[in-house]
């Protein structure tokens, strides 16, 4: 199993970190909502690798059957693999392209805070909020677990719905079933 995790895990966090990497050039050319759907799609597209690896690794390695529970593992851990690229990945732009990411975020939401109309000590909060979220993301722990976040959800369901699509009881198990019912 072990083989099947990495290579199928590292192909996925591939894809998703070169993704990414693609996309973040246009990130201020577009809407927020638009890139969010864009990225949520990339982060499906990749965790259908995952897909085909629990399928590899339930006809090579299990002889073409597999538990929900076994296949779920498998599926989670490279999901896990995929995710930690990911994070990787966000690593490196922050480090070079990103270097003012929390920056200008902070600073779009400030704007859009007083553009909504919030004005005297609600607004004076939401910007208070928004600076101690520009200090907190510049603890790399603190990032990387935000970062994790990201794709963490949308890979534990791409993960389950693998598992509940991939499981296979054993053939012995099914012919049985059917000549004893036949008898």
């Amino acid at each position: 199993m072990k083989k099947a995790v990495w290579k199928y895990g590292l192909l996925s966090g591939l894809l998703l970190a070169v993704l990414l990497a693609l996309t973040v050039p246009f990130e201020h050319h577009t809407s927020a909502r638009f890139g969010m759907a864009i990225g949520y799609t990339i982060m499906v597209l990749s965790f259908l690798i995952v897909f085909v690896g629990v399928k590899h690794y339930r006809d090579v390695e299990c002889q073409g059957s597999i538990s929900f529970g076994r296949a779920l593992g498998a599926g989670v851990l490279m999901m896990l693999i995929s995710c930690a690229c990911y994070v990787a990945m966000w690593e490196v732009l922050v480090a070079t392209v990103e270097k003012n990411f929390a920056h200008d975020y902070a600073a779009s939401m400030v704007k859009r805070a007083q553009n909504s109309g919030l004005q005297g000590a609600a607004l004076n909060a939401k910007i208070a909020e928004y600076r101690k979220f520009e200090e907190t993301y510049s603890n790399p722990l603190y990032r990387m677990a935000m970062t994790l976040l990201e794709p963490l959800p949308v890979g534990i369901v791409m993960a389950l719905v693998t598992a509940g699509i991939l499981r296979r009881k054993p053939e012995l198990e099914i012919t049985g079933a059917v000549s004893s019912e036949v008898s």
